[in-house]
């Protein structure tokens, strides 16, 4: 790679890192911010409430990357890129200094209710963004490239728990409620403003300047009509990749302290967890440069079916150290996670590829982590049964694993032209 290259993915990286960021924050302190923003006298526990708004952030992205990816289409995806980190970093900012329902009364929950939708609505964007660039930054190794942007997710979801911890064990809980929850939001939004200003260096991709001539102008019904098989497959591809994180990060931890673990043991092993994804990827990627894509993914899908069922049975009977499952499991997540992003991206043309990749990603991604730890809650409340939790990873293995089948690669259009010029260079000898 050039040097412009290797600045284009170290800059494109901090897309999926600050949309991961935002969003987790706010998951660590909605039952402070709950009580902060919402009184006794709604009728509704302050708690539900804020959870509400955390889901609502959620539920926006599908509509933020379906728009926000059509405009990476048809007006560049520089343009997208820079903007939708100066929203959502200005968002971000100012929910960590928006006063709270004791001062400004119901405008207070009204505003964070606009500025959590708004952030969603951004953040939709954001990681689509970032694969996109990946992909049509270099041709040689886009697999690779799309691993070193989820090293950053990875690397971004490690600093927001390492922040949630630093101002649980700085603070007292009378402190935190005050004004230590604010510290990440303002935080991430000056790291978001950071990452705004390193984005105005960016040129557009290599390969959409190259097409930039071809562009056309369709309306978005003809992203559904004409490639709805690989929007169909790439969002059923996240589904396992949403799944894995909405219940080793999200679900595990109350669970696991209902089966006489130590909070601090479980913190400790989802920790061990991240970092095991994060370097898993970068092998898991290269690997998928090697070898078909959808191969690499495929074993990923079976081995989760496989090993996930083990994790919760071995914990439930303490079986096995937690790190030590959870180490595993961050080996088993990082097949499907180091493959996904870049073989649904390899399956659009480059004039839809930013929409294609926004909706699919954000479909997926969206469904599984918002609903799979509410659905492996409902599973173990009902069944009564401490491996019920895996139920939710095999389904959603299975319908990857079918996804599978369906991942086909995308002549780029360069590779096209290549192939037309070779041609007639045969011709005319």
């Amino acid at each position: 790679m050039t040097a412009r290259q290797r600045w284009t993915i170290l800059v494109a990286s901090t897309g999926g890192a600050l949309e991961v960021f935002d969003f987790v924050i706010f998951g660590f302190f909605a039952r402070t911010i709950g009580r902060e923003f919402f009184p006794p006298q709604t009728g509704m526990s302050a708690e539900t409430l804020s959870f509400t708004v955390l889901a609502i952030g959620y539920l926006s992205r599908p509509v933020g990357g379906i728009f926000l990816g059509r405009l990476g289409d048809t007006h560049g995806r520089r343009l997208v890129f820079v903007s939708s980190a100066m929203i959502a970093s200005v968002s971000t900012l100012l929910i960590g200094i928006l006063p709270s329902y004791a001062v400004w009364g119901a405008s207070a929950p009204a505003l964070l209710l606009v500025l959590r939708l708004i952030q969603g609505l951004c953040l939709g964007g954001e990681l689509p963004g970032a694969v996109v660039y990946a992909v049509e930054t270099v041709r040689g190794r886009p697999g690779v490239l799309c691993g070193i942007v989820f090293v950053a997710v990875n690397l971004a979801l490690l600093l927001a728990t390492s922040i949630n911890l630093a101002v649980q064990w700085a603070f007292t809980p009378e402190q935190v409620n005050a004004f230590g929850w604010r510290i990440g939001f303002l935080l991430g939004g000056m790291v978001g403003l950071l990452s705004f200003a390193l984005r105005r260096t960016l040129a557009e991709t290599d390969e959409y300047a190259r097409a930039i001539g071809a562009r056309h102008r369709e309306p978005l019904a003809v992203l559904f009509r004409n490639h709805f098989a690989p929007l169909t497959t790439g969002a059923a591809a996240c589904l396992l990749v949403g799944a894995s994180g909405g219940i080793f990060i999200g679900f595990t931890p109350s669970y696991l302290q209902g089966l006489q673990y130590d909070a601090q043991q479980i913190a400790s092993a989802q920790t061990r967890y991240l970092i095991a994804v994060a370097a898993c990827i970068l092998v898991t990627s290269y690997v998928g440069d090697l070898l078909p894509r959808r191969y690499v993914f495929r074993s990923g899908a079976v081995l989760s079916a496989l090993f996930t069922p083990f994790f919760f049975i071995a914990a439930a009977r303490h079986y096995a150290s937690l790190s030590v499952l959870f180490l595993m499991a961050g080996v088993v997540a990082s097949l499907a996670n180091g493959t996904f992003a870049c073989a649904i991206a390899e399956m659009f043309p480059v004039d839809v590829r930013f929409s294609g990749v926004a909706t699919a990603m954000n479909l997926g991604l969206a469904t599984s982590l918002g609903l799979t730890p509410l659905a492996a809650n409902i599973l173990v409340s009902s069944l009564h049964w401490t491996p019920a939790p895996a139920l939710v990873i095999v389904l959603c293995s299975a319908l990857a694993f079918a996804a599978s089948f369906g991942m086909k690669r995308e002549r780029r259009r360069a590779d096209v032209v290549d192939a037309n010029r070779n041609t007639r260079w045969q011709e005319r000898r």
